[in-house]
Parts: C-alpha cells; structure tokens; sequence
C-alpha cells in the first residue's frame, strides 16, 4: 500500500495493480493522487489514459472522455 507516497510512478504502478485487481475506484483514486503530484508531461499523460479506462469500465462516460482528452493534449 503506497498511498502515502508522493512518488507519481510508484502511484501509477498502485494503481495498475488495483485496475489489475478489478479494485477500480482504488485505481481512479491512486491515478487521481498521482496526477497532483506529478510534474513529468508524458507520465501525466499515461496517469490520465489510465484513469479514463477506469472511469469506463465505471460507465463515467464524461470523466472517461475528459480524462482521454487530457491524455491526447499533454505531449
């Protein structure tokens, strides 16, 4: 359990294991703390596609799309 990090690579890589898992809001909620934390544009990128695939299997079509979209620009 790293939730107490503030390291957004070892978030992400929580939160895949929770996506993984079938624990979805755990994921979003790992994916969330990491893209506060993190400073590094193509990471946040992946942080962002990530959570927008857990907010589909949620059927949170506008938090998925909006998180997809935030995933494309940062480049």
């Amino acid at each position: 359990e790293t939730l107490g990090t503030t390291d957004p690579i070892q978030l992400k890589e929580e939160g895949n294991k929770h996506f993984q898992a079938g624990d979805i809001d755990k994921a979003i909620e790992c994916y969330t703390k990491a893209i506060k934390v993190c400073q590094d544009k193509k990471v946040l990128a992946v942080i962002y596609r990530n959570r927008s695939a857990c907010y589909l299997k949620k059927e949170n079509y506008v938090n998925a799309a909006s998180d997809a979209t935030k995933g494309r620009v940062i480049r």
